[in-house]
């Protein structure tokens, strides 16, 4: 055999042996410890990645939400609000899913899902406060608290509405008949 591989390879059989360990033991270097360790690095790197690009829309939906919140105060401090002025408005009733909500007329009636609002609907699609009715010398307004779902009367988004008798509007998917005079009785 040592005279094969010294005609052969020109070497002796126990320096093709070292050779051969040799690139064994590279071939384990490389494919078991250092290629390994770069897979390791670039799942790594991958993950950082991943986690920055979270972290990143998770504090564009922070700041989004700040804006909204800003702006959505600015808005309400156009809306009248507080105690209502005695006016003399005829009785109005509210017809909410198969019931019937009479309408103050010296009160706001608050529609959302808040516990404590005049009229709680909880539904997907309507906010905490969305929406409220103000009696006013022109007559019940509707008003959006600006919610994301909006109100609408008919296909139209409204930000302030004087209701008509029989006119019926959106509160996210909910939708309410308003009705002037005495409030009718449940059938």
């Amino acid at each position: 055999m040592e005279q094969f591989l010294d005609a052969i390879f020109g070497v002796h059989w126990w320096q093709w042996l070292l050779g051969a360990g040799c690139v064994a033991g590279l071939y384990y270097v490389v494919w078991g410890i250092v290629v390994p360790h770069f897979h390791r690095l670039h799942a790594l790197r991958v993950e950082e990645a991943m986690q920055q690009e979270q972290d990143e829309a998770e504090a564009e939906r922070v700041r989004e939400r700040q804006e909204y919140e800003a702006e959505r105060r600015e808005y309400l401090k156009k809306i009248p609000s507080g105690p209502v002025e005695p006016v003399d408005l005829p009785k109005a009733a509210l017809h909410v899913r198969k019931r019937i909500v009479a309408v103050p007329s010296d009160a706001e009636t608050t529609f959302g899902t808040r516990r404590g609002v005049g009229v709680q609907l909880m539904v997907r699609g309507v906010s905490r406060e969305h929406a409220k009715i103000r009696p006013e010398p022109a007559g019940y307004v509707l008003y959006d608290l600006m919610s994301p779902s909006g109100t609408f009367v008919g296909d139209e988004r409204v930000e302030r509405k004087v209701l008509a008798d029989g006119e019926v509007f959106r509160v996210g998917p909910v939708e309410i008949l308003f009705r002037l005079g005495d409030a009718p009785h449940e059938e």
